[in-house]
């Protein structure tokens, strides 16, 4: 009798707790059932549009080994307006930019490029399509604008890369002291990358020396 009193005492509290905090407890279970099943929709999304992306980008290299400059170019935009969230959006802009460039078609080369440096995903595939952004328009002789280009920010891996343009762009207008000095920087910072491509390291060396520098 003693056991079965003590029983129904657990069991009205049990009753009371429930009433008092129940609730909340199905909130946050519902809560978490939601955020649960939200995050493996997301994740499923995510998936499908990386698995979309990649056969539009194989079509796209596709084009780009038969130098067919126009289908290269489909294939970009498609991937830049459906999957700009996608690393093979940023890297279809350099590989067309790259294309259209060797055809000729400076244009549709830049269009490529400030697409890449303004919304790619990737910092690497920003300042890459910046460097070579700047080297166009070094070509074309925009030296003012090459060199605004070349003073933004870039990250850590590119900054060597981004102080050897703007000393390509004092080069090509006879400021070989300040080219040279740019050339310093850059060689400073890219000779203690034990990373660094030698091929990079072999140019900049070239460039550097041609303007009087110490490597």
């Amino acid at each position: 009798m003693h056991f079965n009193l003590e029983e129904q005492e657990q069991l009205a509290e049990l009753k009371a707790w429930w009433k008092q905090y129940g609730k909340w407890l199905l909130a946050i279970a519902v809560i978490l059932a939601l955020s649960y099943s939200g995050y493996v929709s997301w994740n499923w999304w995510q998936n499908r549009q990386a698995v979309a992306a990649s056969k539009l980008y194989e079509t796209l290299l596709q084009s780009a080994v038969k130098q067919d400059l126009p289908g290269t170019l489909r294939a970009a935009e498609d991937l830049q307006k459906g999957y700009s969230g996608t690393a093979y959006a940023g890297m279809a802009g350099l590989v067309t930019a790259q294309l259209a460039n060797a055809a000729g078609d400076l244009g549709a080369a830049q269009k490529q490029l400030r697409w890449t440096m303004e919304t790619a995903q990737s910092d690497a595939h920003r300042d890459l399509a910046r460097s070579r952004l700047i080297s166009i328009l070094i070509d074309q002789g925009d030296f003012a604008n090459a060199e605004k280009l070349a003073d933004q920010s870039a990250s850590k891996a590119f900054a060597p890369l981004m102080l050897e343009r703007k000393g390509d762009v004092y080069l090509a207008q006879d400021r070989q002291d300040q080219a040279r000095e740019q050339y310093q920087k850059a060689w400073d910072l890219l000779s203690k990358n034990a990373d660094a491509a030698d091929e990079a390291k072999r140019l900049l060396r070239i460039k550097l020396e041609a303007v009087g520098g110490r490597s």
